[in-house]
C-alpha cells in the first residue's frame, strides 16, 4: 500500500511540475501561480499544498535540486588535468559527467534559461563557472598575460556558458563527451584555432 501511494505522489507531483514548465514558457515566471497549475493539471489546490507552501517555493525547491547536482561536479574540477585530456584530444571524465548532469536536467535549464525564465538563476550558474573552473587557473602562469585575470574569467565564463545555452536550446545534438572536447579545444587554443582559421598544434604525446 505504502508504494502505491508513493508512486501515485510522485505522479501528481510529475504532473505539477510539468504544468509549471508549460505555464512558465507560455507566462513567464513572474505569473504564474497555483491556480494556473491546478487547472492546467486538472488538480485541486489542495493537492498542490500537500507539495508545496505556494509557487516560488516549489520552483526553489527545483531549483536548488538541480543546481546543487551540477555543483557537487563542478567543485572537483581540475582546471589543469582538463588542459592535459585537451591536449591529447580525449573528453575530460569530468567534464562528461557535468555535461551528463545538465543534459538530465535540460528540459528544465531550457524553460529557466529562455526568455520567460529567471535570469537570476542562470546568473548563478555563471557564477559557479566563474568561482569554481576559471578562477582556478594557476595565477602564477596568468600573471605572464598583459590582460587582467578578472576581464579573462568574465569572458571565458560568458562564452562557455552561452555555448552551453545554445547546446540545451540545441536539443542536445551533440554528446556530453563532443560537448568536452569542442569546450577543451576552445579552451586550449581559442576560438581561431577552434574556427580553422589557424592551425591546430599536434597532439601531445
Amino acid at each position: 500500500m505504502s508504494e502505491k501511494i508513493d508512486r501515485r505522489k510522485a505522479k501528481t507531483k510529475q504532473q505539477i511540475y510539468e504544468s509549471l514548465m508549460v505555464l512558465i514558457a507560455e507566462k513567464g515566471v513572474e505569473h504564474v501561480n497555483v491556480t494556473d497549475i491546478t487547472n492546467h493539471a486538472n488538480l485541486n489546490r489542495g493537492t498542490f499544498y500537500l507539495h508545496y507552501k505556494d509557487v516560488p517555493d516549489m520552483l526553489q525547491q527545483l531549483q536548488d535540486h538541480v543546481f546543487n547536482s551540477i555543483e557537487q561536479y563542478v567543485k572537483q574540477l581540475d582546471f589543469r588535468k582538463a588542459m592535459e585530456y585537451g591536449d591529447r584530444r580525449e573528453p575530460y571524465p569530468l567534464g562528461v559527467q557535468i555535461f551528463k548532469e545538465f543534459a538530465k536536467h535540460a528540459d528544465f535549464l531550457k524553460v529557466m534559461f529562455g526568455p520567460k525564465g529567471d535570469l537570476a538563476y542562470a546568473l548563478q550558474f555563471r557564477k559557479l563557472m566563474a568561482q569554481h573552473i576559471y578562477q582556478k587557473i594557476d595565477m602564477a602562469r596568468a600573471g605572464h598575460l598583459n590582460i587582467r585575470q578578472d576581464y579573462v574569467v568574465a569572458y571565458m565564463t560568458s562564452a562557455h556558458f552561452g555555448m552551453l545555452m545554445h547546446w540545451i536550446e540545441c536539443d542536445l545534438d551533440q554528446t556530453p563527451e563532443q560537448m568536452s572536447i569542442i569546450m577543451l579545444n576552445i579552451v586550449n587554443y581559442g576560438p581561431l584555432v577552434s574556427f580553422g582559421l589557424k592551425e591546430m598544434p599536434p597532439i601531445k604525446q
